[in-house]
């Protein structure tokens, strides 16, 4: 069982990402601001997205908490569960079907996918 300050501090790294990446882009790329979690790909629909394939359970459950999501330990576990995402599913099909399998709203469906990137 994780202690609750580490969950608490979890929380909020991964929220500071998430604020940090939907600031605006000046394109000013002398800040020295990088992400641990997501690598930079040089494409702007992934900045800030989480590796589909890669992501610990406990970033994925930042991100979706961080996001809004309700009960987002068990989706991060479903989209563990899932794994992995095939490189040429970049609408995340596998992944839909397996949310929807588990009762998943389109509005989580859209949101979880919304935050994840492949590979």
């Amino acid at each position: 069982m994780r202690s609750p300050r580490v969950v608490a501090l979890l929380l909020l790294l991964s929220l500071a990402l998430v604020i940090a990446a939907c600031g605006e882009d000046s394109g000013d790329s002398t800040t020295g601001a990088t992400s641990p979690a997501t690598p930079a790909t040089g494409d702007a629909a992934t900045a800030g997205k989480l590796s589909a394939n890669n992501a610990t359970a406990e970033e994925l459950e930042a991100a979706f908490a961080a996001a809004g999501i309700s009960n987002a330990a068990a989706w991060a576990h479903d989209v563990e569960h899932h794994r992995p995402f095939p490189a040429d599913d970049p609408d995340f099909a596998k992944l839909r079907r397996g949310l929807a399998e588990h009762n998943a709203a389109p509005d989580v469906v859209e949101t979880i996918v919304g935050l994840l990137k492949l590979p």
